[in-house]
């Protein structure tokens, strides 16, 4: 080989050498794309089967339209993930004295993950005095609606019930849409419900404490 052809064939192995490394970096990255994929196909369709809805509470009935009728109602969620099922659930409130009566509903506390937000009424309800750092039940609800990749909701039917008979229904409602619109939120909070599952078996990723209160109706 002359001095002349060296250069040219030390040139050519160089590109052979940088195509080698590209083309298996090309590989790996594919690779761990299709096992990162397989991995999320796998969680999402593990955890679509262990959807729990646990109410407390499902009936209130009032009989009695001189005194005001408080319940508790305890919602617990077992898991929550990006495409989740959406699920509503109601509970009944029965008016069988003569009077109309009204109801409404104080949101107590709720647990996310295993961090528990005590609303000002919540503290009131267990005989402490609110700080006024907490937020109050109506906070907690515009939060537990809007400040997260999923919604809980809360609802009435109506807020009164007819005497002798009457029965109106308090809804609440969880739901996470696949797609958010928020990519990071998403990602973020399904690792981390995924991760509080793993660590935490058996317990429920959402809990939340309702007082329900029925008094009767104004004239």
């Amino acid at each position: 080989m002359t001095e002349e052809n060296k250069p040219k064939k030390k040139k050519s192995l160089f590109k052979k050498v940088i195509k080698k490394i590209k083309l298996s970096h090309l590989v790996v990255l594919v690779v761990l794309l299709a096992v990162n994929s397989y991995a999320w196909f796998i969680f999402v369709n593990t955890v679509s089967t262990d959807v729990g809805v646990h109410v407390r509470s499902w009936k209130i009935d009032v009989v009695d339209e001189n005194d005001v009728v408080t319940d508790y109602v305890t919602v617990e969620v077992d898991s929550i993930y990006p495409g989740m099922t959406t699920f509503s659930e109601q509970i009944q409130a029965y008016n069988y004295g003569e009077v109309d009566a009204t109801i409404s509903y104080k949101v107590l506390e709720a647990t996310i993950l295993g961090t528990t937000t005590v609303t000002q009424e919540g503290k009131t309800d267990l005989g402490q005095t609110p700080t006024g750092t907490e937020p109050t039940s109506a906070q907690l609800i515009s939060q537990l609606a809007n400040d997260y990749p999923f919604h809980i909701t809360f609802g009435l039917s109506h807020d009164s019930i007819q005497a002798g008979n009457g029965v109106e229904s308090f809804t609440v409602t969880v739901s996470w849409a696949y797609e958010s619109g928020d990519d990071v939120a998403d990602t973020e909070w399904g690792v981390d419900a995924y991760d509080y599952t793993q660590a935490h078996p058996g317990a429920p990723c959402i809990t939340l404490r309702v007082k329900v209160y029925i008094t009767q109706a104004n004239d």
